[in-house]
């Protein structure tokens, strides 16, 4: 009877990049949600608005007076990123995408395999949290530069290559403002339950929770400042704050709309900030009970 040496060696290779680890767990999750037809449909919907105004673009251009709803950077801001459809669709898919990230990892008990195959829990955080925002950039800043295109091509505003550059900017700026602070307290709801669906609805209720009851103490107290408490109105200001006031030579001055808050960028920038940091610290936290329970 032959014998064969059954001892153990250990790997003698070299590990890859910590950079090639996290790529690898963002390529993962960014294939993932596209398996969902019904995640398709509600990325098709999201384009579908800039659609629309691409449309009415075109319509515009052939008219010799340009409407003021199309003229200037209103149409980013009004038109598409603080639409009140657009802003139901990127919370849809943060709780269909985000929610799950977490979750299921601690309802199948993956961590311990993640955490045995040289990732940190470090590592581990920023592939989730880079896979959500890159996610959500796709359905923001993709439309967002769509409709920058379509105005480049079909708008009769002369602006110069700075103010273009100065658009673009506002773009992604206004696009990282909605996703970065929403990746985040998602994914601490996912990191608080093994249930997809739970973390779904605790962000949909946090979301909901946050408008209502800004508006009932708003008019309640009689007082502005209730509107600091609400979601969407926070980071529709601080978004609104990104594109420069200007008037295009030979158009229409577009009146300016008038401030969703009362106040700077100083107050809305804290509170987002502060919800990010303290979200990711909760996922760490959380990650961190989870590893010594497995």
């Amino acid at each position: 009877m032959a014998i064969y040496d059954q001892s153990y060696t250990p790997w003698t290779g070299e590990y890859a990049s910590r950079w090639t680890r996290i790529r690898a767990m963002i390529e993962m999750e960014l294939l993932q949600p596209f398996k969902n037809i019904w995640v398709l449909l509600t990325v098709l919907v999201a384009f579908s608005v800039v659609g629309s105004w691409l449309l009415l673009l075109f319509f515009a251009s052939s008219s010799q007076v340009l409407p003021p709803f199309v003229a200037g950077n209103r149409v980013y801001r009004e038109g598409f990123y603080n639409f009140p459809l657009f802003s139901m669709i990127l919370m849809v898919l943060s709780a269909t995408v985000g929610a799950s990230l977490i979750a299921r990892d601690v309802r199948h008990r993956a961590l311990l395999m993640y955490f045995s195959r040289s990732i940190t829990r470090m590592d581990y955080l920023i592939g989730k949290f880079l896979s959500l925002v890159f996610f959500l950039l796709l359905v923001a800043l993709g439309p967002g530069i769509l409709l920058f295109l379509g105005q480049l091509g079909m708008g009769q505003e002369r602006l110069t290559f700075g103010q273009r550059l100065g658009d673009l900017g506002s773009i992604t700026l206004h696009s990282l403002i909605l996703t970065i602070p929403m990746s985040a307290v998602v994914l601490a709801f996912s990191s608080l339950t093994k249930r997809t669906y739970l973390a779904a609805i605790l962000w949909a209720t946090f979301y909901f929770l946050s408008v209502s009851l800004s508006e009932v103490l708003r008019v309640t107290l009689k007082a502005d400042w209730p509107k600091m408490l609400s979601w969407v109105n926070v980071t529709a200001h601080l978004g609104d704050l990104c594109y420069a006031t200007r008037s295009s030579p030979g158009l229409p001055m577009a009146p300016s709309s008038a401030p969703i808050l009362d106040c700077g960028w100083g107050p809305p920038l804290v509170i987002l900030g502060s919800l990010t940091v303290l979200s990711l610290l909760l996922v760490w936290r959380r990650l961190r009970s989870v590893e010594v329970e497995e």
